[in-house]
């Protein structure tokens, strides 16, 4: 009892600490405008509200890297690095990997929580402005989000908080709510939000004939166990690209935490950006919905966590063969010889035993 105690005292006085020592986490915005990246011939990689810093990096549709190397004002420059295999063999230790705040789940229960950091967000068609402080449309989009999973079997808490104003210390307000949510132990925390990218084209797509708002995930990259966060997002990605190709807009690897410290499968969703219509983002809300339950409950997650199951009892029988060994070993040694060791058997368990 008392070590819980001092772990969760340790665990706040980190967390406290990583609040009072760590810089505001970047804007994410419309009104200071946006970044475009290009790369060095001057092709457009991607563009995003969010703050780019040297040193981020970027999955684009067709899993190409690129890495940004030059900052001016709102243009940056990136260098493409490679083409990246999205499920290298390795991935699964990446997403079991520990993290602040992981806690033993005595029954795993299907179970996922979402957040809105940014709670004024929304969009223009549907509310004639990007920002309606403390009532957002992003909360309606995360509705249906959740009802999408509900939908499947999956629990959902789905936090109504607001974190207003929005600046740079929203993050740290929202994190009180995420540690609040990781205490119903989930298998996944989602924060929502819409980009601000002004051309509504940049964030579209069609799917089966209907015009949907794409999804692009984001990761922290100064979370010190980013890799569990970058695993977890390109399974999403490779899942979802199979289901419902192009809905995936890329992944993009910020400079901040944006709260992923917390959970290994912590990831920050924009569903569209602030010109698309509403129900286009709910629209590949719902989609995106498919690809979560595939990658945390489907048939690849069962299929892995048999072959788990199948390791762990055939590590059972090693040990169990190495220890049973090891005593007919030192029963012999003791013995003299194999029939002192079937009468001392016989002693110990009854002469019913071995007949």
């Amino acid at each position: 009892m008392k070590s819980k105690q001092c772990l969760k005292i340790f665990i706040f006085s980190l967390t406290l600490l990583i609040l009072l020592c760590s810089p505001a986490e970047a804007e994410h915005g419309v009104d200071d405008g946006y970044f475009t990246v290009v790369d060095r011939d001057g092709y457009l990689v991607y563009q995003t509200a969010m703050q780019v810093s040297e040193g981020d990096w970027y999955i684009n549709q067709d899993n190409e890297k690129y890495v940004v190397v030059e900052v001016d004002g709102k243009e940056a420059v990136a260098e493409y690095e490679k083409t990246i295999d999205l499920l290298p063999e390795e991935i699964e230790d990446e997403v079991a990997s520990p993290f602040l705040g992981a806690q033993e789940i005595d029954e795993p229960e299907e179970r996922i929580a979402t957040y809105c950091t940014h709670s004024a967000e929304s969009y223009v068609p549907d509310s004639g402005t990007h920002s309606k402080p403390g009532e957002g449309d992003i909360y309606e989009v995360q509705d249906v989000f959740a009802d999408s999973l509900e939908n499947k079997g999956i629990e959902v808490k789905a936090s109504a908080a607001r974190h207003d104003p929005h600046d740079g210390g929203a993050y740290d307000r929202s994190r009180r709510t995420a540690m609040e949510l990781i205490e119903t132990q989930p298998d996944a925390l989602f924060d929502l939000h819409r980009d601000g990218v002004p051309d509504e084209e940049v964030y579209t797509t069609q799917i089966d004939g209907e015009t949907v708002a794409k999804v692009r995930l984001v990761v922290g990259r100064e979370n010190p166990g980013m890799e569990a966060n970058d695993a977890f997002a390109r399974q999403l990605k490779a899942a979802v690209d199979e289901q419902h190709p192009d809905l995936i807009k890329g992944i993009m690897f910020a400079k901040g935490k944006y709260n992923q410290d917390l959970h290994p499968r912590a990831l920050l969703l924009e569903f569209g950006t602030h010109v698309v219509p509403q129900a286009q983002a709910e629209t590949g809300a719902v989609l995106f919905a498919d690809g979560v339950e595939e990658v945390l409950y489907g048939e690849a997650q069962a299929a892995t966590q048999a072959e788990q199951s199948s390791g762990a009892l055939r590590s059972t029988l090693i040990i169990l063969a190495v220890v049973g060994g090891g005593l007919l070993a030192y029963l012999f040694i003791n013995e003299g010889s194999w029939e002192g060791v079937v009468a001392r058997i016989k002693r110990f368990f009854g002469e019913e035993f071995l007949n």
